[in-house]
């Protein structure tokens, strides 16, 4: 899990993959959805801010809720006010089906999500009201790639960290959504970890702004 040795910097373990892509796809949201400053990065490349849809893990929230309070509801009820087995049975039978049936709707949420880090929108003014809606999934890290040290061949092979990149489904609508304008199914391949990790672990956040703005902005026409 990322560490933030203070405000600004975000330190993680580099020998460990699925830390450092949970790192960039934190980020993803982080940097689509937040507020822009006049002396930004995304000022100066003519971003706006989409806003993020949390309506999976919202759901899965609420699910999660709702199984346990009626769990623990059963529990409290059949140990303070109706003790005996024969006649809370029933009652706690229901509590378990409704509690397994609840988990699996999670799980089948989770399922339906998939790659998916960032859904969101945002409303731009033309001619008239357009609403853009964007979906970016971030596929599992492919391996890392070895290169032969130029220098010689009995020196260790160089060893370039994985790539990586994103999946971006983009529509652009009007009339309330009724009329579309256009729509995009495209990669965005930001680099390598390499590039915005440092040896230490550090996460050089304004680097990966930098290519996923622009990035982004490439693809949609921008």
């Amino acid at each position: 899990m990322a560490k933030p040795k203070n405000s600004d910097r975000i330190v993680v373990d580099n020998s460990n993959l699925s830390e450092l892509k949970s790192t960039c796809d934190e980020a993803v949201e982080r940097i689509l959805s937040r507020q822009v400053d006049d002396n930004s990065q995304a000022k100066q490349l003519g971003y706006a801010p989409f806003r993020a849809s949390h309506r999976h893990a919202d759901l899965r929230l609420a699910l999660g809720f709702t199984a346990s309070a009626v769990m623990i509801g059963t529990s409290i009820w059949s140990y303070f006010v109706e003790k005996e087995w024969s006649r809370n049975k029933y009652a706690c039978g229901v509590a378990v089906v409704v509690y397994a049936v609840l988990s699996a709707l999670q799980m089948l949420d989770s399922y339906m999500q998939g790659n998916t880090i960032f859904t969101g929108t945002r409303k731009m003014l033309s001619n008239r009201i357009e609403t853009e809606r964007i979906v970016l999934e971030s596929p599992p890290l492919p391996k890392a790639t070895k290169k032969a040290a130029p220098t010689s061949p009995d020196a260790k092979p160089l060893l370039t960290p994985p790539a990586y990149t994103l999946h971006l489904h983009y529509t652009r609508k009007s009339n309330k959504g009724k009329s579309l304008l256009g729509s995009k199914n495209s990669s965005l391949p930001l680099g390598h970890l390499g590039e915005w990790f440092t040896q230490e672990g550090e996460f050089v956040e304004a680097i990966f702004e930098h290519r996923l703005l622009s990035a982004l902005l490439k693809a949609i026409g921008q």
